[in-house]
């Protein structure tokens, strides 16, 4: 060369016959000639050197160094650096190209700062010659201009993959140098052997600028790229990427030596750890078939300590969690003795999952066990509240003896390292999750800690099909997650049939425990007199038309008020998303039955109590359930029960104390009311009958009940095997829900279900149905969670 080049143009290459010459031809093409291209064949046993030689002899840029051994891309790369005459490096890889402005702008930009790296643009190609946008802009420089210890935290900030292609950057060549040395020299890597001269470049560099031109042209699926893993002994291979991330450890350790604060830099090789992990779980998900998912990941254990691989799911590819549920080894129940029980929920309130989880606390309590309890959510009330104590009205119900955590935590993978530490330091020896059918985020806590060896009991609070009637998804979730699970707990036998015919084999029932008015109520042995005069009806529950269907109660009094009946029908409980109090109050006055209908919020306590004992028959409009405490409730104080049949739950079962209707039926439900209010015996006859299967709902032994379900040992019966019967029920009501959903979709869509809430003019309307749609947009586009968060908020 006559003059020095200022720019060393590194392209390892092992077996890239068919796209060497490609490449040197792209290097060749500069705009900018002061540059050389230094080919390193790493004992290819093709005719790549051949073609390199061709162009060597042609031009005398080009370079040949010929490696006897392979010692991958990784030694490639170190005998181009340690043998390039210039400041600057690029690098290029056999099977892609450069622009052919690359030396040119990228050399300008690093002479123009003093950088000690030039970030740029990538443009990548699909094999039909289509690019591929999405990947291109993930590829993009994110920052102008970092400096100091900025550009480390700035290139490998913690809990984003970890992008470690040299080919993206021009580096200063004495900076590559330096961190060769810092690793063994006989090292080699045969995946992901960029990724450690990256880091540590990173950790390295004082000043990193970048410019926003695509220099870099990277053909996916050429090569080695992107391909399929056929069997075990090939993901063996994939998994080097986790040897490349370990072999940065002893480098580590001397770079946290010169740092005065060395947190940043452990933490983010900690994440990029995990994204190595993470990329390996996500390659075996997309590539391979899955009966070989089992023993990949068996393979991964004896590398990766199965916690660190369900963090680096939850943080990096949450969609392989399935993978993981399905594919792992299920805890059985009661194979480690039970000591210590973790109870867990979205967040303690006066609601019915956190009365059951309370009440359960109180009966592992006195059964012996030691009791803590977990709320998923960080509530304001927590704010400046010590560990362990117990804030706010809502959660005086938590027993003494039990201990209260709320997680705080922000984001998802800082919860579920947290919900780790707290399995170790409690103790842990199994978990009662309450939020199995609320929420998406309880298999990350299940497989976290199924791999720290402690089994997770699933709660589902609602009949199978509850999914099905609100016409999402989540059965199908629940079904590729519920592996994950040691047991699943349903709430009818009904249930259990359903889950099973679903594969899950491991499905139960079990009765929810009494509640505290169930048995203060139940040793009272109460009896009622049957009505003379004004017939009392009574309805409590939440205000939600969707489940609960209070509006349904209008029907039904204006019936009875078509038959003459002298009634009064008490309606209490707070509002939800379909009626206020004042809502309902008012669509209750428009319909002229204001001297038949009181609504009256909710109430509590004694003043619940007082308002059921002034009451002669419970009315219930339910249109799903999984375990209507109510009706136990409302029979315990002698009251008769008319309802719309929900003939899968356990306390209808055998229950004379109930008199049921078809679901939707409110004339009906009218007529049963009204044949209470003319025959006497008939009254003291169901009264008695309530009085009696009250006793029966609290006649269980709940304590033995869950230590049976801890240990595995519950009797064969509550789990029984479907039957052609519970087929049949199961195909009727999925066919009703069905419908249910269609006609409401058509009542919807000519607008006939409006305003229901108080002041229900049209914007408020229309906001209401905005959130909606926000809300379920949000499930069906994930990506468009920020946006649609933003419009929820503005709403």
């Amino acid at each position: 060369m006559h003059t020095p080049p200022l720019v060393s143009i590194v392209l390892p290459v092992h077996n890239d016959e068919a796209w060497v010459g490609n490449a040197i031809e792209s290097a060749l093409r500069q705009s900018n000639g002061q540059f050389e291209v230094i080919c390193v064949d790493d004992a290819s046993t093709d005719g790549t050197s051949e073609v390199i030689e061709g162009y060597r002899s042609r031009d005398e840029r080009v370079r040949l160094i010929r490696l006897e051994q392979n010692g991958s891309a990784f030694q490639g790369r170190r005998a181009g650096i340690m043998a390039a005459k210039s400041e600057y490096v690029l690098f290029l890889d056999g099977d892609d190209e450069l622009a052919p402005d690359a030396v040119e702008k990228a050399y300008a930009k690093a002479r123009a700062t003093d950088a000690d790296l030039v970030g740029f643009g990538v443009e990548v190609i699909n094999p039909d010659g289509q690019k591929v946008g999405g990947y291109q802009k993930r590829l993009a420089p994110i920052h102008q201009s970092l400096s100091g210890d900025d550009v480390f935290t700035g290139l490998f900030p913690v809990g984003k993959a970890a992008q470690g292609q040299l080919w993206r950057y021009l580096f200063r060549a004495s900076l590559l140098r330096e961190v060769y040395a810092m690793l063994p020299a006989d090292l080699v890597l045969p995946r992901v052997n960029d990724l450690p001269i990256m880091f540590l470049a990173a950790a390295r560099a004082r000043k990193y600028v970048s410019i926003t031109d695509r220099l870099y042209r990277y053909f996916f699926r050429r090569g080695g790229s992107g391909h399929a893993v056929a069997d075990v002994a090939r993901f063996a291979f994939y998994l080097g990427a986790i040897d490349s991330v370990e072999s940065i450890r002893p480098a580590l350790e001397s770079l946290t030596e010169t740092r005065k604060d060395p947190t940043d830099l452990i933490r983010s090789y900690e994440s990029a750890r995990l994204s190595m992990i993470a990329n390996v779980v996500g390659f075996l998900q997309k590539n391979m078939s899955s009966d070989l998912h089992g023993a990949c990941l068996d393979l991964l254990h004896t590398r990766v300590p199965q916690p660190d691989v369900v963090l680096a799911a939850v943080t990096h590819c949450p969609e392989v969690l399935p993978v993981l549920a399905a594919s792992g080894t299920r805890i059985e129940a009661g194979e480690r003795p039970v000591r210590s029980v973790l109870l867990t929920t979205k967040t303690l309130t006066t609601g019915g999952v956190s009365g059951v989880l309370l009440s359960q606390a109180h009966f592992l309590l006195d059964a012996g066990y030691r009791v803590t309890i977990v709320a998923h959510r960080k509530d304001s009330a927590l704010d400046g509240v010590p560990e362990g104590a117990v804030p706010g009205r809502a959660l005086d119900g938590v027993p003494e003896g039990a201990k209260f955590i709320g997680l705080r935590g922000k984001g998802l993978p800082a919860r579920v390292e947290e919900w780790a530490q707290i399995c170790r330091d409690e103790e842990i020896d199994v978990i009662i999750d309450q939020q199995v059918l609320y929420n998406r985020q309880w298999p990350s806590y299940a497989l976290m800690a199924r791999a720290l060896g402690v089994p997770t009991i699933g709660w589902i609070h609602s009949f199978g099909l509850r999914p099905f009637y609100e016409h999402n998804e989540r059965t199908s979730f629940l079904t590729d997650h519920l592996n994950a699970l040691a047991t699943l707990v349903t709430l009818s036998p009904l249930d259990v049939a359903y889950w099973k015919l679903r594969g899950v084999q491991h499905t139960v029932f079990l009765p929810n425990p009494p509640s505290p008015l169930l048995i203060e109520s139940a040793a009272m042995e109460l009896t009622k007199e049957a009505p003379a005069g004004r017939l009392e009806l009574v309805w409590w529950g939440r205000l939600d038309e969707h489940t609960k269907k209070p509006g349904e109660l209008l029907a039904m009094a204006q019936e009875l008020r078509r038959l003459s009946v002298d009634f009064q029908l008490t309606v209490i409980g707070p509002g939800w998303q379909d009626y206020t109090v004042a809502g309902l109050a008012a669509e209750v006055e428009k319909k002229g039955l204001a001297d038949h209908v009181k609504v009256v919020g909710p109430r509590r306590g004694e003043e619940l109590i007082r308002s059921i004992d002034a009451a002669h028959l419970f009315v219930t409009t339910s249109i799903i359930e999984g375990y209507q405490l109510t009706l136990a409730e409302a029979q315990a104080r002698g009251l008769p029960v008319v309802m719309y049949e929900l003939p899968w739950l356990v306390p209808v079962q055998d229950n004379e104390g109930i008199v049921a209707v078809r679901q939707g039926d409110a004339v009906g439900l009218a007529r049963e009311v009204a044949a209470f209010a003319d025959d006497r015996e008939r009254y003291l006859r169901y009264s008695q009958a309530s009085v009696k299967a009250a006793e029966r709902m609290t006649s269980y032994d709940m304590s033995s009940l869950y230590q049976q379900l801890l240990l595995g040992g519950l009797p064969a019966e509550f789990s029984p095997e479907p039957t052609l019967d519970d087929a049949r029920q199961i195909l009727d009501w999925t066919v009703f829900y069905s419908e249910m959903h269609a006609a409401h979709s058509r009542e919807k869509s000519h607008g006939l279900a409006r305003g229901r809430r108080a002041g229900g003019n049209a914007p408020a309307r229309m906001a209401s149905l905005a959130r909606r749609v926000a809300r379920r947009s949000i499930r069906t586009f994930p990506a468009l969670e920020p946006v649609l968060r933003r419009v929820q908020k503005a709403l």
